[in-house]
């Protein structure tokens, strides 16, 4: 539908898209038998050149040669009672026949027609006529010049035959389509008006024929969504297609019904939009699914927060003051909250299909960013994590975070961190590699024991096949390489994997 809202014209310039308002014709009695005449005259058309090429077997094809061959004789004999066929020009009323039979029988009958013609003409029209004789050498001539035109006749309507069967061959395809499309498929001309019905328009609107012939069919649509019907040009010529999603006025229920549809363009040699074949679907319940999942999704989220802010309130008011340690521990325990409930808001905004590596890791470093955002550098391409693993990396990358800034890096002005992840091509398959450096600070020291903090980062790749975890303590800074074989997860972007910065 969006070919006939898409009333695109391509403007001097190629390839340069320029559009004219659509005037709403009143759709007029005269206009009615109009498009009434065309429409019957298509079907017409196509009748008529399925009739011509269709096979034929060889009665039908014997048939056809002799029908031609005696009406061009007829005709030959009748202006020559009438004396107004010249003499000794007895070919030239073959041609046509030739023509048609090759047309219609192919080039073989072609060939037997020219044949029978020159046995006909010589007996009947060559002097001396009604026998066999020998024809002299102008009347050979005559015929060898006829014997070579028609035959390069017969190959030009040997073309023309398979050019028309291509035509109709096309014309059932797309016939054929649009019977086997659970939509609609629309036709309209450069300027979105319909000119013949349209296959489920009344069915699915109520208009009938030819109440939304010319623009008549935007009655049908919401107000609000008649200008998404109309294509933008730097997006028709970037992609060569325009999509919109509207609302139509359902027959059945007579309420709104959110539609989806993409028009495309057919041009002329300069480049001119002379129509536009449009696919129509109704969206209509998976939008609203959608618009409630929305809803469902925002809700857990808020009620996510108010949970992690609760949990927050009633550790504060529930600490002992003064206590040194209790302070300690309250600091690291909402942190991995805080943590934690970034991954989750995450999953849950990604609908629990996945959650991007770079969005965790950057939720999880915000807290330590905010004033000192330039010490940090994350990079890595596009990668998609299963919900668990997305979960176990917000908590190692805030324990990373915290320890840096106790003990390392980040304890000091001048100290940096660099989190960087890539994908390596390996025997074993895609591999994923994330890595935490820190440069500019403190001399690391290893740990004499392994602490929940440590255990949290080694849990990480846990989840995932080929999962392994090595932290190493050179003097420049710590040093943290996280990698595992990489899987795919389920969402639509899944396999892209573009670089971020």
């Amino acid at each position: 539908m969006e070919r006939h809202f898409a009333l695109a014209v391509l403007g001097p310039a190629p390839g340069c898209l320029s559009y004219e308002p659509i005037r709403k014709p009143r759709v007029s009695e005269t206009n009615t038998s109009l498009w009434t005449s065309m429409r019957a005259g298509d079907a017409g058309t196509n009748g008529l050149i399925e009739a011509l090429v269709r096979e034929r077997g060889v009665p039908a094809q014997i048939a056809v040669i002799l029908v031609a061959v005696a009406v061009a004789t007829l005709v030959r004999l009748a202006f020559g009672a009438l004396t107004l066929a010249p003499a000794g020009v007895p070919f030239a009323f073959y041609f046509p026949a030739l023509m048609i039979v090759t047309v219609m029988a192919g080039w073989q009958a072609g060939i037997a027609s020219i044949l029978l013609s020159i046995l006909v003409a010589w007996f009947l029209f060559m002097p001396p006529i009604m026998t066999w004789q020998m024809p002299d050498k102008p009347q050979g001539l005559s015929i060898a010049i006829f014997a070579i035109a028609a035959a390069f006749q017969t190959v030009l309507a040997e073309g023309f035959r398979r050019a028309l069967r291509r035509v109709n061959a096309s014309e059932t395809r797309y016939r054929r389509l649009v019977d086997a499309t659970a939509g609609i498929v629309w036709h309209t001309d450069g300027d979105g008006r319909v000119l013949a019905p349209q296959p489920g328009w009344t069915e699915r609107t109520g208009m009938a024929w030819p109440h939304y012939g010319g623009h008549g069919w935007i009655e049908a649509v919401h107000p609000e969504d008649v200008d998404k019907l109309w294509p933008d040009p730097k997006r028709l010529g970037a992609q060569g297609y325009h999509e919109a999603e509207f609302r139509l006025r359902d027959v059945r229920s007579g309420d709104w019904r959110w539609h989806g549809s993409r028009a495309v363009p057919i041009v002329d040699a300069r480049g001119a939009v002379r129509e536009w074949m449009t696919t129509m679907s109704d969206i209509h319940e998976p939008r609203l699914a959608g618009e409630r999942r929305e809803l469902i999704l925002g809700e857990t989220r808020h009620r996510l927060k108010n949970l992690v802010t609760i949990i927050e309130s009633l550790a504060q008011s529930s600490r002992r003051r003064g206590d040194a340690a209790v302070d300690a521990f309250l600091k690291k325990f909402l942190g991995r909250l805080h943590a934690l409930s970034a991954a989750s808001d995450l999953t849950v905004a990604g609908n629990y299909a996945g959650m991007e590596a770079g969005d965790v890791i950057r939720a999880a470093l915000m807290p330590f960013m905010e004033d000192e955002s330039g010490r940090f550098r994350i990079d890595g391409p596009k990668l998609l994590l299963s919900e668990q693993t997305g979960g176990s990396l917000a908590l190692g990358v805030h324990e990373l975070a915290t320890n840096a800034i106790k003990y390392g890096a980040l304890s000091v002005p001048q100290g940096e961190v660099a989190v960087t992840w890539r994908i390596d091509e390996t025997d074993e398959g895609e591999r994923v590699v994330i890595e935490w450096k820190e440069r500019r600070g403190p001399m690391p020291a290893k740990p004499e024991r392994e602490g929940f903090g440590l255990r949290v980062i080694k849990f990480i790749p846990s989840r995932e096949k080929a999962g392994d975890t090595r932290i190493e303590f050179p003097p420049d800074g710590l040093y943290c390489r996280i990698s595992f074989l990489r899987r795919q997860i389920a969402a639509a972007d899944a396999g892209a994997d573009q670089p971020r910065g």
